[in-house]
């Protein structure tokens, strides 16, 4: 009797685990796919931006395009659910199970955002409504039936390059405006690094998803060129990137931020070199390209403590 009883509190143990593991699994899923995840890596992204234009990093700053990122994207995905239902359908079930609190959610953190930069000034409002108004012309039908499309995020290449130009000027004007300043050469190399990095990642989901669009007649990028070409086609892009935002920062901002950019050029290629061969492209879109501001961030903020060690160093000599 005594082994019954250690074995039947061994089975209650296992399942405590086990119940345990699933509901942390659970959670998990909901912070990655109701894009909180993305939210706090905008954090990340404002962050750098803010080294790159030699900005204070504020908490405004942080909490705007942090509420943006996580609204626009609740949104867009609201118009992706036949599309989501086919090719992800582990986010498919969480934005659909919670479609209502995340469209409120999403609603609501967009107004605070607005509430947050009109505290600053028309110019900061302005620059914040931006992500918005692109958000809508994007996901809107206005295309005339002649076209072929209905909508602009149906139109292969425009489609990221609408994206990348949004989030450029977001995160590289919000944290000028909200400083009080004017936009300089700096703005123009956050800018750059914004647009160039938003455009591989927006490419990196087309190409996990390649079949799934294909099959419901979405043209994307990978349907038209095929993975392998897809795959030359970002190297190459990332290449020209690389070269354009060296020319862009040597003597222009510390070489410390130099070296970050670089990694994350680094980090991009081995995202554009992983993709559909690993068999991990969920976790390569949704974490790891995604998050990848988290680790630039990171890079970013020890960079940035040595170097501010460094010059009081040489000031106390």
């Amino acid at each position: 009797m005594e082994y019954v009883g250690l074995y039947r509190d061994e089975i209650l143990r296992d399942k405590e685990r086990d119940f345990r593991f699933e509901r942390i699994r659970e959670i998990w899923v909901f912070f990655l796919y109701s894009s909180l995840f993305l939210g706090i890596a905008g954090v990340g992204m404002a962050y750098i931006s803010c080294l790159i234009q030699s900005l204070p990093f504020t908490l405004p700053i942080a909490a705007t395009l942090s509420l943006v990122i996580f609204s626009i994207y609740n949104l867009n995905r609201r118009t992706d659910e036949e599309e989501d239902a086919l090719n992800h359908a582990s986010r498919y079930e969480i934005t659909s199970s919670y479609s209502r609190p995340l469209l409120v959610l999403a609603i609501a953190a967009y107004a605070v955002a607005l509430c947050i930069a009109v505290s600053f000034g028309i110019a900061a409002l302005a620059v914040t409504s931006v992500p918005l108004i692109f958000g809508i012309l994007y996901s809107s039908p206005l295309l005339p039936p002649v076209s072929g499309y209905h909508r602009f995020k149906e139109v292969p290449l425009l489609k990221n390059l609408i994206v990348s130009f949004a989030w450029g000027c977001a995160f590289s004007l919000i944290p000028v405006t909200m400083n009080g300043t004017s936009p300089g050469s700096t703005s123009l190399i956050s800018f750059s690094f914004i647009f160039c990095w938003t455009f591989i990642a927006s490419i990196l989901p087309d190409i996990r998803d390649r079949n799934g669009d294909a099959a419901i007649g979405i043209v994307t990028i990978p349907v038209l060129l095929g993975i392998p070409r897809t795959r030359v086609f970002l190297t190459i892009f990332n290449l020209f990137s690389g070269m354009l935002l060296l020319y862009l920062t040597i003597g222009t901002i510390p070489i410390g931020m130099v070296a970050v950019i670089v990694i994350s050029l680094v980090y991009s290629e081995g995202c554009i070199l992983s993709i559909a061969r690993l068999g991990k492209d969920d976790l390569l879109c949704d974490v790891i390209s995604d998050g990848q501001f988290l680790v630039i961030a990171l890079a970013g903020f020890i960079i940035n403590m040595g170097y501010s060690n460094h010059m009081a160093g040489l000031i106390l000599c």
